[in-house]
């Protein structure tokens, strides 16, 4: 008869808190298939919830000198031995160089190969955009310059989590369990939903939410404060300014325009020209200058389409009757 393994067992599991009893139980129980997406899933929670994990690494480097030390000093003393060239003290001094340059090869490894498994990875380059379906059945078109995180194991079995990071447009299935769907821009930020269509933008300077169908609550957490948290209604905006910590919801009349960039289409309602180069870096990845304080002062209202970077900069030359001289990826924009 199988053990009970519990949630609350795999944390302290993970935490190192069990007996060496309940550990052999655990690996044991592990290594059963059936049990593997939920022994990630319940890793992926306890990590959430324990983001201040270090690996004390001078204890990591000293255990596994001592077991190179162990392992392999039958063959340093071997070729000590052949050579007669190194001392003692050299020669520790190599076992330990060699444990810890391999112990940092492995732990960078370790990392990046954990990442990959844990979680399937979608970006964008710069000027392209991107159409994912999820396993809900919700669909994300994801920006230029953007990422989108999801994980592998547990996506839907209590929440629907998903990382961004850039510019996303999501259009979420209500589940008949209710489960939500929680989009995460940083781990003081996040958007929790149920079913409804709503546009995040969670760039250098602002993380922007606009809701165009249902209800969703903004979470944000600053670091010396409490939890705030914003509940919307279609036509909200939502912004945090991440330079100041500020937090501010106001109506828009088409929200709907915050996410026209998947037909690429763009709209501006006296938006300055600062503004207007920032999403210009944001999504083509170009360097703007604007020469002449009075230019830099003017302000973009109305909208065109564009399929490139060379349409786009056309457009605003036209619009604002400026001229944009563009080499590789800087442009400079003078009257």
């Amino acid at each position: 008869m199988e053990p009970s393994i519990t949630k609350e067992l795999l944390f302290k599991y993970f935490a190192g808190q069990v007996t060496a009893l309940q550990k052999q139980q655990i690996e044991e129980w592990a290594k059963n298939p059936e049990h593997e997406e939920f022994f990630y899933s319940c890793l992926h929670e306890w990590e959430l919830k324990n983001p201040q994990y270090q690996t004390d690494v001078p204890l990591a480097i000293e255990k596994f000198n001592r077991f190179l030390v162990l392992t392999a000093e039958p063959i340093l003393q071997a070729a000590v031995s052949s050579r007669n060239t190194f001392s003692s003290n050299k020669r520790k001094w190599i076992q330990w160089g060699i444990a810890a340059s391999l112990l940092l090869i492995l732990a960078a490894n370790a990392w990046l190969f954990r990442d990959r498994v844990l979680y399937q990875k979608y970006v964008t380059a710069y000027g392209a955009t991107k159409s994912i379906q999820l396993s809900d059945g919700s669909t994300v078109i994801l920006n230029a310059n953007s990422s989108l995180s999801i994980p592998r194991f547990g996506f839907g079995a209590s929440t629907r989590l998903v990382y961004l990071k850039g510019e996303a447009n999501f259009s979420v299935v209500h589940t008949p369990d209710h489960k939500q769907f929680i989009v995460q821009t940083d781990p003081l930020f996040n958007v929790q939903v149920l079913g409804t269509e709503f546009t995040v933008s969670a760039r250098t300077k602002q993380t922007k939410v606009v809701l165009t169908k249902g209800k969703v609550q903004v979470q944000y957490k600053q670091e010396t404060q409490q939890a705030r948290q914003v509940t919307m209604a279609p036509g909200d905006l939502v912004i945090l300014d991440k330079q100041q910590g500020r937090l501010r919801k106001e109506r828009v009349a088409h929200p709907e325009d915050y996410a026209s960039w998947q037909n690429h289409r763009f709209v501006f309602d006296n938006t300055s020209l600062v503004e207007v180069c920032e999403l210009l870096r944001e999504t083509y990845g170009l360097q703007v200058e604007i020469r002449g304080e009075r230019l830099k002062k003017q302000t973009l209202t109305g909208s065109f389409k564009a399929r490139s970077v060379d349409e786009w900069l056309q457009a605003l030359s036209d619009i604002l009757q400026i001229n944009v001289n563009r080499k590789d990826n800087r442009v400079l924009l003078t009257e």
